[in-house]
Formats: structure tokens, C-alpha cells, sequence
């Protein structure tokens, strides 16, 4: 291959690769949900915030089971089908979203009335509004994945405008005409999202087929209930440990680490927008070059995020006292090293993400389950104890704790077990030259392909 050839690959990437579109995205997407985030904490003050930040967390317990469920298996499984097998296969797990989206709405719905019972912590208003959020934020996200599936990133971009931008918009609104409350916020949320799932899947011609179910649940069957116990052990690791903490150190307390979680903006656009592209593309060199080039692929992608935000890191632990006064006001100033310590946690939850979307890929469940149950079991013990020690600093350690628990077994997993996976997957290009000619050449796109 020319040089002039390999440039025009890296051009055509760059016009339409997966990476840049994801990318874009989630800039799009982390820098509206940062300036949400200053609108309300200014806007609801820290103790209401403090409540959203709670049923955020659920929010996102939601998503999570969904997205383990469905949308992970259907990224992971789908690249390597037919035409036709892959278009079955969308369908039936778009009928599959449908139904969990409902069923999820409602049994939030149910949980809601009967803490009501015992609690006025959130009106009635609220509860019913969340629950509507529950489902139709999990189509929103289902619609996005399935825009990034089928190369269609510009799509995805457009759809997260609705759902994001006209969010912060309307949140800002409501800010500055003193209207901004816990129920309006959820309406919101839920509004935007429905409105932009409703224009995806119009313009798509999106249609469920239940007839496609059982063939689907069957192809995704093992990987789904597997993702399933893995990511809500992972999640119990994740902002799990965050209402835990909020037991220990108040609402208040939590909603302060909440706001702070917005500053890793910047790391947790990338740990997103490789969530859409990761999985695919560690699909398709299984597929071409087995399992070695998969794997390399993945550490590569360690290694280039690492020395990316290695500098940002430090720059907020210079300067993060004058950022947090400036953004939030000078009552957040005491959350500048829970804030430190939380960047440096979703450094090592990059890491760990990656090693588990290999994991996915070679379809080693076992492993995601340990990794995350034993990073999970980590994180637990420290929050209790370091949570009860240092307050909100301690939580923020108890998730850095977890995170490096999940790196440490994936890394080990890989070592123990590297023969049997280059065994069970040599990719189409199965000899050591083609392999080494491959990663060679893909070198420089996977810099724009991540």
C-alpha cells in the first residue's frame, strides 16, 4: 500500500469513520449536560440539587439495565452478521427496548408510589414524572446506538441536539424566568427525549417485530443475561457508590460530588464516545484478524487516552479550587479534592471499559462478572470505611479503588488465557504476517477510529 493510498484511507475516515461522529457527539452531549449542571445547582440550590442528583443516579440504573441488556449485545453481535441476519436481528432487539422501556416506566412508577407511602421526599408529581423519564430516555439511547450501528453519525448528532441542547435551553429558561423546580426539570428531560426518539423513528421507519423475538432472544440470550448480572454489578461499583455514600454523608454531600462528576466532562466524553465505536470495531478485527489484533487494538487505545488526559488531570488539580468557586459558587471549593480524586477514578474506568469491551467481544462473560464483581466488592468495603473517615473525599476514593480492581483482574485475565483466545479466534487473515501487516497499516487510522 502507497503512502498516497494510506492517506486517502485516513481522509475517507476522517469524512465518515464511526470515531470522529462519536466524538463530536459526545462533545455535544458532555458540554450540554456541564452547563445543565451550573444551570441547576444555581438554579435548584445545592439541597434540591441534591435530590435530582439521587433519581439522576436511578435514572441511569435504568439505562444501565438496558443497555446491558440490549444495546451492548446487539453492538457487540450485530457487525458480524449478513445484511439480512443484521436486520432481523435490530428489529427483534428494538422490539425487545420497547417492551423493557415500558415495563421499567412502570415499575418505577409502582416503586414511587409506595416510597410515597412512607415519604414526602419527592411529591407525587415528581415520581410520575420520572417515570416517565425511565423509559423514554432508554429509547433516546437505544436510538443513538443504533445510529453509530449503522454509520449514521451525522443522525445521531442531530437526534443528541434535540435531546441535549434544547434541553439546556429550555433548563436555562426556566432559570432565568425563576421557574426552574424538581418537576420542571424532569418534564423536561423526558420531554426533549421523547420528542427526539419520536423524529429518529419516524425518519427511520423504525417498526417493532415481534416475530423476530425468539430468534433474537436466542442469539443474544447468553451474552444478554450475562452483561446484565456484569453491569449492574459494575453499576453497584459506579454511581451505585454514590447513593451508598449519600447515606453516609447526606444529600447534600452527594449532590456536591455530583456537581464535581461534571467537571470530568472532558474524560468522560471520550470513555462515551468509545462506548459507540470500541465494541464495533473490536468486533470486526476478531472477525479479520483474531483475537492478538483485537487485543491490541484495545491497549493502544489505553495507552493514547492516558497520555491525552494526563495533562488535564493535572491542570485541575492546580487549578480546580478557582474553576469550582467560578462555576458553581464559593460553598463548592470544599469539593476540590473529591473532585481530583474523581477524574483520576475515571482514568482508570476508561481502562477498565476498554479491557471489558474485549472481554464482550471474545464473549468471555465469566470474566466481565468477576471483574466487576470483584471491583464492586472493593469499592463497597472502602466507601464504608473511607466514606466514614473522609466524607466526600472518601466515597470519590472508594470508586478509584474499584476502578483499579477491575483493570488489575482484565490484565491478569489476559495474561492467564491469551493462547486459548488466539486459538479460538484467528480472524480471517490467520497467519502471524497478515496479522502484523494489518495492525501495521491500521496504525494511523486507529487514531482517528477510537
Amino acid at each position: 500500500m502507497t503512502h498516497l493510498q494510506r492517506f486517502s484511507g485516513i481522509i475517507a475516515k476522517l469524512r465518515g469513520g464511526r470515531g470522529v461522529y462519536a466524538l463530536v457527539d459526545q462533545i455535544q452531549i458532555s458540554g450540554s449536560n456541564f452547563l445543565s449542571t451550573i444551570v441547576l445547582v444555581r438554579g435548584l440550590g445545592l439541597p434540591e440539587f441534591g435530590k435530582f442528583s439521587i433519581a439522576y443516579i436511578l435514572l441511569l440504573y435504568a439505562n444501565a439495565l438496558q443497555a446491558s441488556f440490549i444495546a451492548f449485545p446487539m453492538l457487540s453481535l450485530a457487525p458480524g452478521m449478513e445484511a439480512e441476519e443484521k436486520r432481523e436481528f435490530v428489529e427483534g432487539m428494538y422490539s425487545i427496548q420497547l417492551l423493557a422501556s415500558v415495563a421499567l416506566s412502570f415499575a418505577f412508577a409502582a416503586a414511587g408510589l409506595i416510597v410515597r407511602m412512607f415519604t414526602s421526599f419527592y411529591s407525587l408529581q415528581c415520581v410520575v414524572a420520572f417515570a416517565f423519564c425511565v423509559g423514554i430516555f432508554q429509547l433516546q439511547d437505544w436510538l443513538r446506538r443504533y445510529y453509530f450501528l449503522h454509520k449514521k453519525g451525522m443522525l445521531a448528532i442531530l437526534n443528541d441536539f434535540i435531546s441535549y441542547f434544547v434541553q439546556l435551553v429550555l433548563l436555562f429558561l426556566l432559570w432565568k424566568f425563576d421557574k426552574l423546580t424538581l418537576f420542571r426539570t424532569f418534564l423536561v428531560i423526558g420531554g426533549t427525549s421523547a420528542g427526539a426518539f419520536s423524529l429518529g423513528a419516524i425518519t427511520e421507519g423504525l417498526h417493532p417485530a415481534f416475530r423476530h423475538l425468539r430468534k433474537t432472544w436466542s442469539r443474544s440470550r447468553t451474552l444478554s443475561l450475562d452483561l446484565l448480572i456484569a453491569n449492574q454489578v459494575s453499576w453497584f461499583g459506579t454511581q451505585g457508590v454514590l447513593l451508598i455514600g449519600t447515606g453516609i454523608i447526606g444529600a447534600t454531600a452527594a449532590g456536591g460530588l455530583r456537581a464535581t462528576q461534571s467537571i470530568t466532562g472532558p474524560v468522560n466524553l471520550v470513555l462515551t464516545s468509545l462506548e459507540n465505536v470500541v465494541p464495533i470495531r473490536v468486533a470486526e478485527e476478531l472477525k479479520r484478524n483474531g483475537a492478538g489484533a483485537a487485543h491490541e487494538y484495545v491497549t493502544r487505545t489505553i495507552v493514547r487516552c492516558a497520555l491525552l488526559f494526563a495533562p488535564l488531570v493535572a491542570s485541575f488539580a492546580v487549578f480546580g479550587r478557582p474553576i469550582l468557586r467560578i462555576l458553581y459558587g464559593p460553598s463548592m471549593e470544599a469539593f476540590y479534592v473529591p473532585m481530583t480524586v474523581q477524574l483520576a477514578a475515571v482514568m482508570a474506568q476508561i481502562a477498565g471499559r476498554l479491557m471489558i469491551y474485549f472481554c464482550r467481544g471474545v464473549q468471555k462473560s465469566h470474566a466481565i462478572i468477576a471483574s466487576n464483581a470483584l471491583g464492586t466488592g472493593a469499592c463497597l468495603i472502602a466507601v464504608y470505611t473511607l466514606g466514614r473517615l473522609w466524607g466526600a473525599t472518601g466515597v470519590a476514593l472508594a470508586a478509584l479503588v474499584g476502578q483499579a480492581t477491575i483493570v488489575g483482574y482484565c490484565a491478569l485475565d489476559w495474561k492467564l488465557n491469551s493462547r486459548k483466545l488466539l486459538e479460538a479466534f484467528p480472524g480471517h487473515n490467520s497467519s502471524t504476517t497478515d496479522v502484523a501487516t494489518n495492525l501495521k497499516e491500521n496504525l494511523l487510522a486507529d487514531q482517528v477510529s477510537i
